[in-house]
């Protein structure tokens, strides 16, 4: 036989084998995203013996945590026994459908529910310093619980948890490449499975290859697009999430068959000052919650000038639902001179230099109807609303919507504040099953692929509202979840 013929036989045994060969991956696990739910991915993919490549379009980990506070809910925490708080996973259960209006995923909460204080004591057991004092407590910030279930760090600030997973991760930083400012693009799918993803950074186009991926990209109250699309209801809304917020992994699970739910809902929290028309992006300092928690006597009335609300209820839901039927989820907040001199303040902080700076939002009149002129309000409409709250704060009774005026219109000048419903979270996501696997639009796991965090929407952990907490132990917990299962699937690829 020939030296040719021989070279010839081994090349096809070689082009033959080729394909029975183990493929060479970059990764077991790639996680997408950096917020909580990226953080508790990657460490528990760690822990659970996974080798992990992470991927942050940002410059810096951290995505939304760089901007949220740290509340945490959970039951039958050590802090709960120590006070003596009765308690219940079904009474948790239970005060997230009220909250949430029954829109839950039912099974996803309740996985929720369950996992909740123990990803709470392992953040404890970890270090993470806890405000002993204060937790747990009554949330304030949205529909109460009915028991004292809320617990904060010190100091309160979601990036509490994420800092102790990073530092818990550096035991594992032998198995962990970080690549930041690199933005994941699309989801490479092989033989049915997703087997890694492309990118997009200064270095140019890359492919890297993983045995599984778990998208935790975050919500997209920053894609008005996206908005538009699905919820055109609340193209007006106004959003305080960072401009990263952008549906990354929406749109890459969408284009690979994923399952998108709930993306009708934003639940809109109550409220915020635009600052012209087509703007959306607001800060912190632009909420007008203080006039919602702890002034009194406004009138909030919508573009038909109608009043919608008890603007004093102590319960945020029922104020942020009706902020959310409202056209374009607006409304004005009327107040004169009088209630200021009653609250020793103005509403919102400050405001005479916001009469200068946002006169958009904010203005100032003269009468009541030049009010109503600068914001483009039926006057007749306003005139029989404040009439109405008058002849009921003389009269000392309760109004149609059960509340008892604290002060009448008395004297100008008379003050307007613009308020629209405000996005904090997204709803819509990614649909998953408990084990964090990605659902096709038949139901079907897709080979490979996770979800943690909001990318899975808020509603199918917490139906349409917010509950108080429950934009940080979900993501956490769910995080944990996804992590580990991803390791797991991928010990069954060679």
């Amino acid at each position: 036989m020939t030296l040719r013929k021989l070279l010839f036989i081994a090349l096809s045994c070689m082009l033959l084998a080729a394909p029975c060969m183990a493929e060479t991956f970059d990764a077991d696990v790639i996680v997408i995203g950096s917020g909580l739910g990226g953080h508790a991915a990657v460490y528990s993919a760690l822990e659970s013996g996974g080798k992990v490549l992470w991927i942050e379009k940002n410059p810096v980990l951290g995505g939304s945590t760089a901007i949220a506070t740290g509340t945490f809910p959970a039951v039958g925490t050590q802090l709960q026994k120590e006070k003596g708080i009765e308690d219940s996973n079904e009474l948790f259960i239970q005060d997230i459908n009220r909250i949430g209006h029954n829109k839950a995923d039912q099974n996803i909460l309740r996985f929720f529910v369950e996992k909740a204080a123990g990803v709470w004591e392992w953040f404890v057991n970890a270090g993470l310093p806890v405000d002993t004092k204060r937790g747990p407590f009554f949330d304030p910030s949205h529909s109460s619980y009915s028991a004292a279930r809320t617990y904060v760090p010190t100091p309160n600030k979601s990036s509490m948890y994420t800092g102790v997973l990073y530092n818990k991760m550096q035991a594992y930083k032998d198995n962990l490449t970080i690549l930041l400012g690199t933005k994941a693009e699309k989801l490479i799918v092989e033989n049915g499975r997703i087997s890694g993803v492309l990118t997009i950074s200064d270095s140019g186009t890359v492919v890297y290859k993983a045995k599984a991926v778990i998208l935790a990209t975050g919500g997209y109250g920053s894609n008005r697009e996206i908005i538009a699309k699905y919820s055109p209801k609340y193209a007006e809304t106004m959003t305080v999430t960072l401009p990263f917020a952008t549906g990354d992994g929406h749109l890459m699970a969408a284009e690979v068959g994923a399952q998108l739910v709930n993306m009708d809902y934003i639940c809109a929290y109550f409220g915020g000052m635009p600052k012209g028309p087509g703007q959306y992006a607001i800060g912190f300092g632009d909420l007008t919650s203080g006039a919602a928690d702890g002034w009194k006597g406004d009138i909030w009335v919508n573009k038909r000038g109608e009043r919608f609300i008890n603007e004093d209820d102590s319960d945020e839901d029922p104020r942020e639902v009706a902020l959310n039927e409202q056209p374009d989820l607006e409304s004005v907040i009327i107040f004169d001179q009088g209630m200021v001199d009653m609250n020793k303040r103005f509403p919102i902080s400050n405001f005479e230099k916001r009469l200068v700076e946002n006169s958009f939002a904010v203005k100032k009149a003269d009468t009541i109807e030049a009010l109503c002129a600068a914001f483009g309000l039926p006057y007749d409409q306003v005139k029989r609303e404040i009439a109405a709250t008058n002849a009921d704060f003389t009269k000392g009774r309760a109004d149609r919507f059960g509340k008892k005026p604290a002060a009448a219109f008395t004297k100008g000048p008379y003050y307007g504040i613009l308020n629209r419903g405000t996005i904090f979270m997204t709803q819509g996501g990614i649909k998953t099953d408990i084990g964090m696997r990605v659902m096709d639009s038949e139901g079907r796991w897709i080979p490979g692929l996770y979800a943690a965090g909001e990318v899975q929407g808020t509603a199918q952990w917490g139906g349409y509202g917010m509950a108080g907490g429950t934009g940080n132990a979900p993501p956490l917990v769910f995080g944990t979840e996804a992590g580990r299962n991803a390791v797991n699937e991928g010990r069954l690829i060679k």
